[in-house]
């Protein structure tokens, strides 16, 4: 493969997380705009220096490409979505039929090319490249994946796990609107532990919620489509169609004068199991022993135990450690969360109730 020669009009550039960093390149007017609307949590630095670059240009003829076929291996990228890799001299070379792309990876330079043949293609590529080169180094300096929710309080960042459909958005949502505190993110965050010291990082993505958590909120009823605003209270809760909130919006979704927090101080985890049937909300302490084992058997709820699904962690162009390796993070990470307060929430779909009880904990923490 060929890599693209810098022009006079291709725009760069730098964002961090950390200590990684991402320098990306790009001809395509309105690419940093859109990469920079998505990964609302890393800083941008100047220059081009980052740890690793990504290339994205314009090439109406990509399809013609000698690595655009779908002989090689076959990878899950997402939603209906698959690459697939070259098994004959090009190394490390992936086709992505249904984008129309056309992406060469070099782990050892740090650097991946993409060739989009339009604009849209290119659009989505943005962040979700510059993430996954995010992501490698974060995980390379020992971070873990946790599928999370998260927020700031006070000063304290309170850590909101749990596999799908626990009730993560809902309990975020209403500790935001009813307590108040700065947005981290509502799905995915990388933890990284250091002595007793615990900070999470948000994997930057637009937030996604059901539209029985939004029209339980009322200041946020207005996201949801008109005809799904008369549906029955119960099928609210279980209609299968989320509702994508982009980050430039997230301040709709906290108090005035809130902020979107960038990184944070985990001093409190919340374990929420939300059903709407449920008229009063009852409080736990998780014992140390349970909080470890839990976090080690699911990996930070990135598996599910009951229904034997995992969350996509999509390090196919910029590969993940060793499984050992992994393992050996997810366990020092699940050590230091034992140490910290954590509580299961069970609690029906009254967002006040609900934001009530974790505004006690909280309190009760502060002043214990």
């Amino acid at each position: 493969m060929t890599p693209p020669n810098p022009t006079a009009t291709a725009d760069t550039a730098t964002f961090r997380c950390a200590t990684a960093s991402v320098t990306l390149t790009t001809d395509i007017a309105g690419i940093l705009k859109e990469a920079r609307k998505i990964l609302y949590s890393y800083d941008e630095l100047p220059g081009s220096g980052g740890t690793w670059q990504v290339h994205l240009n314009y090439d109406p003829d990509v399809a013609k490409n000698p690595g655009a076929h779908t002989d090689g291996d076959e990878f899950d990228i997402g939603p209906q979505t698959y690459a697939y890799r070259h098994n004959g001299s090009l190394q490390n070379v992936f086709w992505v039929p249904a984008r129309r792309t056309l992406l060469h990876a070099d782990p050892a330079a740090k650097v991946i090319y993409a060739w989009c043949d339009d604009v849209p293609a290119a659009l989505d590529w943005a962040p979700r490249l510059v993430r996954q080169a995010m992501t490698a180094q974060l995980l390379a300096a020992g971070m873990v994946y946790a599928h999370a929710a998260a927020f700031t309080y006070a000063e304290r960042g309170v850590l909101i796990a749990g596999n799908r459909g626990r009730g993560k958005t809902t309990t975020l949502l209403a500790s935001l609107h009813h307590l108040g505190g700065d947005y981290s993110t509502n799905d995915r965050l990388m933890l990284h532990a250091t002595g007793e010291r615990l900070h999470g990082y948000p994997w930057p993505m637009p937030l996604r919620a059901g539209i029985g958590t939004l029209t339980a909120l009322p200041h946020l009823r207005h996201l949801v489509p008109p005809q799904q605003q008369t549906l029955p209270a119960e099928k609210r809760w279980t209609f299968p169609t989320k509702i994508v909130v982009e980050p430039p919006a997230f301040p709709a979704l906290m108090q005035p004068g809130a902020t979107v927090a960038r990184d944070l101080s985990i001093s409190m985890m919340l374990w929420p199991q939300l059903d709407p049937a449920r008229t009063e909300v009852q409080v736990e302490r998780v014992d140390p022993d349970e909080i470890t084992d839990t976090l080690n058997k699911t990996r930070m709820f990135m598996h599910d135990l009951q229904r034997g699904a995992s969350a996509h962690t999509n390090q196919w162009l910029a590969a993940a450690p060793e499984d050992d390796i992994v393992y050996r993070n997810v366990e020092q990470t699940a050590a230091v969360l034992a140490q910290q307060p954590c509580f299961r929430i069970r609690a029906g779909a009254d967002p006040v109730a609900l934001a009530a009880a974790v505004g006690r904990l909280l309190h009760d923490e502060v002043v214990g």
